[in-house]
């Protein structure tokens, strides 16, 4: 998953300084030029700042997320899980 961040705020002409200020507190400034400058790599998303981004650019919350190939591909790797979620172990080096 990534943040659409820098896209929604060229679309609306913002920056992440006036991102911080129509929020009227809610998003502190470093935080959005964190959002920003990280081209939408994060590790976990609070509800209260998603609930003040979806405000501020009055948006839904899937406008904020987009799915990237590398995940989808991923996924699509991962076979189904074996019974009770273990995965046997095999020795990958050469006997001799």
């Amino acid at each position: 998953m990534r943040l659409r961040m820098p896209e929604l705020l060229r679309e609306r002409g913002m920056t992440a300084y006036a991102l911080a200020r129509a929020s009227g507190g809610r998003i502190d400034i470093s935080q959005a030029y964190r959002l920003t400058r990280r081209h939408g790599r994060l590790r976990y998303l609070d509800s209260k700042l998603l609930d003040a981004l979806c405000d501020v650019l009055r948006v839904e919350p899937d406008a904020l997320f987009e799915r990237s190939e590398v995940s989808a591909a991923t996924q699509l790797r991962v076979g189904p899980q074996p019974p009770g979620g273990r995965v046997a172990r095999t020795d990958w080096r050469r006997k001799r």
